[in-house]
C-alpha cells in the first residue's frame, strides 16, 4: 500500500523564497533600530545588582570630555579605545572626543576575575557650525552620523532673522544674526546664522 500524506512536503524553491523576502524586511528593522538605539545590541539592558557604566551611550562633540562612571562598587582596572582615532580614553575612564564617529569603550574591572564592561561613545557635530545666507535662502542642518530627525529638536535664538523648522531647513528672514541649536538626547550642538 503507498504510502500518503496530508501535507505534501513545499519544494526547496519555494522555501528559499521565502526566506528572501523575509530578508529584506528584517534587514531594515534592524538598521532602523540600530540608528535610533545605537547600543541596543551590546549593552542597553543590565541585569539588576550586576557591574555596568551608569551610561551606555555617550554623545559628545569633538573636544568634550567624558567621566565614565560605575554602577556599583569597583575601580577601573584598565581602559581601551575600539577606535582611537574617534575618542580616546584615559586608563582611569576618563574619555577625549576627537574626530565624528563611533568607538566602544571596554573597561576591565579590578579585583573581578577579568570582567569586561562597555560603553558606545558617538562622537558628532553639525553639519555647519556657521552659515551666512541672503534674505529668503534657505539651508539644511543636520547632526552627522544621525539618520533620521526623530528626537532632534531645532530652536533659533531669534525667529525674526532666521526660522528653523523641524527637520533643520533654516531660513533666512531679515538681516542680522541668530543661533540655530539642535538639541539630541541631552547634548545641544550650534550653527552662527549671519543674514547679509
Amino acid at each position: 500500500m503507498p504510502h500518503l500524506t496530508l501535507f505534501p512536503a513545499r519544494p526547496k524553491r519555494k522555501r528559499r523564497r521565502q526566506r528572501r523576502k523575509l530578508f529584506f524586511p528584517v534587514l531594515a528593522i534592524l538598521l532602523i533600530l540600530s540608528q535610533s538605539r545605537p547600543v541596543l545590541f551590546f549593552t542597553q539592558w543590565h541585569l539588576p545588582f550586576t557591574l555596568h557604566f551608569t551610561k551606555s551611550y555617550v554623545l559628545l562633540a569633538p573636544g568634550d570630555t567624558y567621566a565614565l562612571k560605575i554602577n556599583g562598587i569597583a575601580t577601573i582596572s584598565s581602559c581601551e579605545s575600539s577606535v582611537p582615532l574617534v575618542a580616546t580614553v584615559t586608563s582611569g575612564g576618563y574619555v577625549r572626543a576627537r574626530k565624528c564617529g563611533k568607538t566602544v569603550i571596554t573597561a576591565v574591572l579590578r579585583g573581578k576575575n577579568g570582567k569586561k564592561i562597555r560603553c558606545l561613545v558617538h562622537v558628532t557635530e553639525l553639519n555647519k557650525k556657521e552659515l551666512t545666507l541672503s534674505v529668503n535662502q534657505n539651508a539644511h542642518l543636520y547632526i552627522k552620523g544621525i539618520r533620521f530627525v526623530f528626537g532632534v529638536k531645532y530652536s533659533s535664538s531669534d525667529h525674526t532673522v532666521a526660522r528653523v523648522s523641524g527637520t533643520g531647513k533654516v531660513t533666512a528672514v531679515r538681516k542680522g544674526t541668530a543661533i540655530i541649536t539642535a538639541a539630541y538626547r541631552g547634548k545641544e550642538f550650534q550653527c552662527r546664522v549671519t543674514v547679509k
